[in-house]
């Protein structure tokens, strides 16, 4: 195996899933998410003070974070390389949306997935701020989650993002379960 100190960018961790995070009538593709703690239910994203997100996420004291089939990566990569400082992405893209009830952000409408988050925590880390959100409110649609709360392999195509504007999906065919026991 190669070795190298010169970390620079990194890559190796991808794919990882893609989640819309939305603060106000913004919204952000981010692939550095993750679900925090079950009980009470936190979820983080990673925000670069850079983005205009950042700056609506110190404002506001929650966001949304909604989850889209692979189909809907060019939306992603569109929203990602124009700033809600510009343009306003929802007209821009033509997204449709509705307004989430307990925080200030927007519920994608054709999010498979969403979750209204009130602001927990928030940390920096390097070059980008932890945002830790208390999920309040869970949104997703019918029919695409088991008894177990599983989402249905078979249903949705969720997007993972590879880095540098390349998605990918899973194949239900090559799931594979394996049983926790050594017996």
């Amino acid at each position: 195996m190669k070795k190298t100190s010169d970390i620079g960018k990194y890559y190796y961790c991808f794919p990882q899933t893609v989640a819309m995070i939305g603060v106000q009538k913004n919204i952000m593709p981010a692939a550095w998410h993750t679900p925090i703690s079950a009980d009470p239910a936190l979820y983080g994203v990673l925000i670069s003070p850079k983005r205009y997100t950042y700056e609506l996420l110190m404002k506001e004291n929650g966001f949304t974070v909604c989850f889209l089939d692979v189909n809907y990566a060019p939306l992603c990569a569109q929203t990602g390389s124009t700033s809600g400082r510009i343009v306003d992405k929802m007209k821009t893209f033509n997204i449709t949306y509705t307004r989430a009830e307990k925080v200030n952000g927007p519920i994608l409408e054709n999010s498979y997935a969403a979750y209204e988050c009130e602001k927990f925590d928030v940390q920096e880390y390097g070059d980008h701020f932890l945002f830790v959100g208390k999920i309040v409110l869970l949104h997703f649609q019918e029919g695409i989650v088991d008894n177990d709360r599983l989402t249905d392999e078979k249903k949705i195509a969720p997007m993972l993002y590879f880095g540098k504007d390349r998605y990918i999906t899973t194949d239900p065919h090559r799931l594979k379960i394996y049983k926790r026991s050594f017996n």
